[in-house]
């Protein structure tokens, strides 16, 4: 796990859980991370791709990272949503959530998919085909698309599985931002954690900071974190 410090000399903190393969080089994410440090400091997280256990390798060295940050407010991205929904420390102010992987959409039967995930595989070799441009948006670069992951593996399915059915209640300081064409993530579950006035919708793929309309929602995003879920 990477985690970067953008501190432009504001006084607030926000920590920025990025999803699954995003790294701050991308030029997109960088570009998020432009906006976030007009009014935080920013510090973002890059979680590791392949997994096993999702309490010890995501949630509990952020978890430890952010015990010593004090007051803060919290923004996850996909994986990063999974992750950031598990942590539980007094500092957390608001918690805003961007196409959070609060499950999916897979075209496989769930037995099936538990089956899959039951094996005693930590190596990847199931394929992942669906992390393209038209799936994660519009502005996605090239060198994004080549950083993707490419393959799971049992173990990592397994334990994304548990983080995603082990999910604890949304608190109210809780706003999301989905599209309801995502095909990464199964928005159905944002609507399903979060009522609809804490929920904003926007067009766009799967990563709302790769995605054209990003200039008209961006504001908002920010509004979200200062002030809460009654910015929306």
């Amino acid at each position: 796990m990477q985690i970067r410090v953008y501190d432009e000399g504001a006084a607030r903190d926000c920590l920025f859980v990025l999803g699954w393969g995003n790294r701050c080089r991308h030029r997109n994410v960088q570009w998020l991370i432009d906006q976030l440090a007009t009014a935080y400091r920013v510090h973002a997280v890059e979680l590791p791709t392949h997994i096993t256990d999702y309490r010890r390798e995501w949630v509990g060295p952020v978890q430890e990272y952010a015990s010593d940050l004090g007051g803060f407010d919290l923004l996850g991205h996909s994986a990063g949503g999974l992750t950031a929904a598990h942590l539980d420390t007094d500092g957390i102010g608001n918690r805003v959530y961007l196409s959070p992987w609060w499950d999916s959409d897979f075209p496989v039967p769930g037995p099936v998919l538990d089956a899959i995930a039951s094996l005693p595989v930590t190596k990847p070799f199931i394929p992942v085909d669906t992390l393209d441009a038209d799936a994660i948006g519009d502005l996605a670069t090239t060198q994004q698309l080549a950083d993707a992951p490419s393959s799971v593996s049992p173990a990592f399915l397994r334990t994304v599985f548990r983080a995603q059915r082990s999910l604890p209640p949304t608190r109210n300081t809780a706003a999301a931002f989905c599209s309801l064409t995502d095909t990464v993530v199964d928005p159905r579950a944002v609507g399903e954690r979060l009522p609809a006035d804490r929920i904003r919708l926007y067009d766009g793929g799967h990563e709302l900071f790769s995605s054209s309309g990003r200039e008209q929602t961006v504001e908002t995003v920010l509004d979200a974190l200062q002030h809460g879920p009654d910015a929306l």
